[in-house]
C-alpha cells in the first residue's frame, strides 16, 4: 500500500519535540538559516563554523537547535520549523521512498578503510566469533530501522550469518553497555562516545565495524532541506555549503583542536572526548559514495532502491 506524504508527516511528526535554540549571529543583519542537528561528534562540525566564524564570513546566521531524535528532526524540516538539518544517508532513502521532498546540500561524515566510526560490539566473556554465531542471537541498537540495525544486518548477512533469525531490540546509547554485561542483549552497535567508554571498562570488546558489508568508502550523513526551501533560498544554500565545507576541513586538519567545542556544546566529559576516535568530514556529495547506504535500507526496509542522484541538491 503506498505510503501518502501526509500519512508519513504523521508517522514522524508522533516524536517530535521542542529544541532549544543557539544564537550564532546577529539576525538583525544577517539572513536566517534555522538548523537543527543529533547532539553527537559527527554533527559537530556546524559549531566548528560557528567558532571559527565561518557563518558570519559567508554572511548568514545560523541557529542552531539539537534534538536527539532523527525522526523528530524530519519532521520538523518538513513542517518548516527548520530549514536545514542533519541525518544518515539511511533516514534520507526511507523518506524519499515515502514521497517526502528532502534532497542532501552539503556531506556529514564519510567511513573510509582503517577509521572507525561506528562498532560491532560484545561482551568480553562472549563465545560469539563469526556472523553465523549471531543466528538466534538479541542484538541492541539504538534505533529500529536505522544505520544502528542496518549495518549490523548487513554484515551478518554478508558474512554468513541469518540476520533474519536475529532479534533486534531497541536501546539508547547510554544503557547498551549496561544490558550487554548484564546480558539482555548479545551484543550491540556503538558509535562514539560509546566505543571507547565500553573499551575502557574490560567488559566489552569491539568484534568488527561492519563498514564492509556497506563499502571500502560511503557518505554516512548529511546536511538536508525540503527541495522546495533550497529552491526558493539557492544563495542561503550555497552560502551554508561553503562554510560546512570549510568546517569539515577545519575539523579534519585540526582534531586536536575539536575537544573544547565537544565539551562546550555537547556536554562532553574532556578526557573522553579526547580519546575518542575522530570522525571524518565529507566535503563533497558524490552520487557513488551515496548509493551503497540507499541500496543496504532498500534491501531491510524493503523498498525499491533509487539513484542516488534522486535525493541530491542541484542548483537550477
Amino acid at each position: 500500500m503506498r505510503v501518502t506524504r501526509q500519512r508519513a508527516l504523521q508517522s514522524v511528526a508522533a516524536v517530535a519535540t521542542a529544541p532549544w535554540w543557539l544564537r550564532t549571529a546577529d539576525a538583525q543583519t544577517l539572513p536566517t538559516i534555522r538548523a537543527a542537528m543529533i547532539p553527537i561528534e559527527p554533527a559537530a562540525s556546524i559549531y566548528y563554523a560557528v567558532e571559527n566564524g565561518f557563518f558570519a564570513k559567508a554572511g548568514i546566521d545560523v541557529q542552531i537547535a539539537q534534538n536527539p531524535s532523527t525522526p523528530a528532526l524530519a519532521a520538523a524540516v518538513a513542517s518548516g520549523t527548520y530549514d536545514v538539518a542533519y541525518a544518515p544517508i539511511s533516514t534520507l532513502a526511507v523518506a524519499h521512498s515515502r514521497g517526502l521532498p528532502f534532497v542532501a546540500i552539503t556531506p556529514g561524515i564519510e567511513t573510509v578503510p582503517g577509521e572507525i566510526a561506528g562498532a560491532i560490539m560484545v561482551p568480553m566473556t562472549s563465545t560469539v566469533k563469526t556472523a553465523k554465531d549471531f543466528n538466534g542471537k538479541t542484538f541492541g541498537c539504538a534505533g529500529l530501522g536505522t544505520i544502528a540495525e542496518y549495518q549490523p544486518r548487513a554484515w551478518i548477512d554478508k558474512h554468513g550469518g541469518d540476520s533474519t533469525t536475529v532479534k533486534f531490540i531497541e536501546i539508547p546509547f547510554p544503557e547498551t553497555i549496561a544490558a550487554l554485561n548484564a546480558g539482555r542483549v548479545d551484543a550491540a552497535y556503538l558509535v562514539e562516545p560509546f566505543i571507547t567508554v565500553a573499551t575502557r571498562s574490560n567488559t566489552v570488546r569491539l568484534l568488527a565495524t561492519g563498514d564492509d558489508a556497506i563499502g571500502t568508502n560511503f557518505l554516512s550523513t548529511a546536511w538536508y532541506a525540503t527541495s522546495q526551501w533550497a529552491a526558493a533560498h539557492p544563495d542561503l544554500v550555497t552560502k551554508f555549503v561553503g562554510a560546512m565545507v570549510a568546517a569539515a576541513r577545519w575539523g579534519n586538519a585540526n582534531q586536536d583542536k575539536v575537544v573544547p567545542y565537544l565539551v562546550k556544546y555537547l556536554k562532553a566529559d574532556p578526557a573522553l572526548a579526547a580519546a575518542e576516535h575522530r570522525p571524518v568530514f565529507a566535503e563533497r556529495l558524490v552520487p557513488a559514495q551515496i548509493q551503497p547506504w540507499i541500496d543496504v535500507t532498500a534491501k531491510y526496509a524493503k523498498f525499491a532502491p533509487f539513484p542516488a542522484a534522486d535525493i541530491i541538491y542541484v542548483p537550477k
